[in-house]
Formats: structure tokens, sequence, C-alpha cells
């Protein structure tokens, strides 16, 4: 297996890394397994590419740095992520994905907003901002997620306007971040779909069903997830909220309603895609990396 070689210094970097000659980098932090198979399909296809571990880099804001070229995002830190690309996007650098795009994705608000505006369908969401919920017309059960966030990480299902507001009580006591919640009906039984879009074309689509116990489809938190053949609306809302979002390529998210059909809950601008690949049998890497090098060779 390919696999980089540590420098003394730390860094994730190739033995042949050079870095002005190199016309492919990955940006990441964590070299997880979809960043390792991503790595090994470069290989395959005989390009060398320059690793960039983001926690090692300070970049000069007054000069112009050489030798990135195209460069794929794959830090698992959004924050990071979106910062960085945005400062090698103002100085003329293609990332995959682009900066923007990855800050919008990451802020779930931003992003629902900008797929509402783009006409695409979206779960009914609320943006709650204090406490003092004002009769709000929220329909229980209901979803509570954080702005930022992923594996389900302070999600939390409520049953009443009182669970609501003892949870956002709890809540405020802790940073600004905290204090901001997006409140959602609880649709189905939890059951969503993760469709992958590269290019403008789907390539792989599984449905996760939440584990015994759990309301949460996430394949982190036990899920079950399934290969599955959804039809072309479903496809062509993916495709068209990864287009509204500027993304190259993304892990859409949906929700199936009876009364609305199908519906993005969330758009991942940095997806996983291991369970994604061993649900659908697609070479996913492989297709990234091939997306990759089309854009190289524009």
């Amino acid at each position: 297996m390919y696999m980089p070689t540590r420098g003394s210094d730390g860094t994730g970097t190739t033995n042949r890394d050079n870095p002005r000659g190199s016309s492919i980098s990955i940006l990441y932090d964590i070299l997880r397994i979809e960043e390792r198979l991503l790595i090994n399909e470069f290989k395959a296809l005989g390009v060398e590419v320059r690793l960039v571990n983001i926690n090692d880099m300070s970049l000069n804001l007054n000069d112009y740095e050489e030798g990135f070229g195209i460069v794929l995002i794959r830090a698992l830190s959004h924050s990071k992520a979106g910062l960085v690309a945005r400062i090698l996007n103002i100085r003329g650098i293609t990332t995959i994905n682009n900066g923007m795009a990855i800050e919008n994705s990451w802020n779930k608000a931003i992003a629902l907003s900008i797929l509402a505006r783009s006409k695409v369908p979206v779960v009914p969401t609320k943006l709650v901002l204090s406490t003092n919920l004002q009769g709000d017309g929220i329909n229980y059960p209901a979803i509570v997620k954080p702005v930022h966030g992923s594996w389900g990480r302070l999600v939390s299902l409520v049953g009443s306007s009182d669970e609501l507001s003892l949870l956002l009580k709890h809540r405020a006591l802790g940073d600004s971040y905290s204090r901001v919640a997006m409140v959602q009906p609880f649709i189905g039984d939890g059951t969503d779909y993760r469709v992958f879009v590269i290019g403008g074309e789907v390539v792989a689509s599984m449905m996760r069903k939440p584990s015994n116990g759990d309301w949460r489809s996430n394949v982190s938190r036990g899920g079950a997830a399934h290969g599955v053949r959804l039809g072309d609306d479903a496809y062509e809302i993916a495709v068209k909220a990864t287009e509204a979002l500027g993304l190259d390529y993304a892990g859409v998210d949906l929700l199936y309603s009876p009364g609305g059909g199908y519906l993005v809950n969330e758009v991942n601008a940095i997806p996983e895609f291991k369970g994604l690949m061993g649900a659908s049998g697609v070479n996913i890497p492989r297709k990234i990396v091939e997306y990759v090098l089309s854009v190289a060779r524009r």
C-alpha cells in the first residue's frame, strides 16, 4: 500500500515530494481510511501528490505561495479547511471543494437558506436564537441540532416545548455557538439517504436506518447502511443541491416525507465515503481522483 512517510517535523509527505513541481496536493489533518484510499488511487494512476498537513501550515498572508497546484481539501476540521481554502482561492489556486462552498455547507443554517432560495426542497427548519420560544409554532417531536457539527453529535430529540426550552437553557450555558440551534420536525423513523455527487453526476447512494433503541441513522452510531437505487427525483434534488452550493462533489443527505417527497437535510462538503463504498460497491475514491485529474487538465 502506498503511504506517506513521516518527516522529522511530523508532517505527512511523500519521500519523492517536489512541492514546486507537483500539480496535485491533498490538504488533510488526519489520514483516515478515505485519505489513504485517495492516495492509493492517485498512485495507481501514476500521479504523485503533495501531502500537506493543515496543522503544520503557517500561511504568509502578504506573499503568494507556489507549489500547491490543484488542492483536494480533505481536512477533518471544516473551519480550518474552509479558511485555508478561501485564502488559496483568493490567490488564484483551485481547491476541490472551494473555500466559500465549504464554509457555506458547514454552516447548516446558511446551507439550507441557500438551497431554499434556489428552490431545492429542504427539511422545514427554524433557527432559534434564544431560550424564549415565543410560540414559534414548532411541531413535536422535533430534532434540535447545532449549526455546525457532524456524526450526530449534540443532536437531540425533544417531545414538547418544555423539553425544548429546558434543552436550550442548558445549552445557553455553553459558548456562543451552543446558544444557536436549529429545530426540525422528526420525519419518519430516522431513516435517511446519502447520495454522493461528483461533477454533477450521482455515483452512489445508500439508505441508512437507525439501530435499535436509537433514532439517529449515522453509521458512526451503529446505523445500518444498505446500497439502494433511488428514483430520478431524489437524484435530481441531490445534484441541484450540490450545484446550488457551488460544490464539485458532496455527500447529500435526504429524508423522505410522505407529504413532501425527498427533502435535503444536510450537504457534506468534505464527505466520508468508507461506509458508502461498502454498501454500494462503488470505488468512490477512484471517481474522485478521476474528477480531480479532469479539473487539472482543463
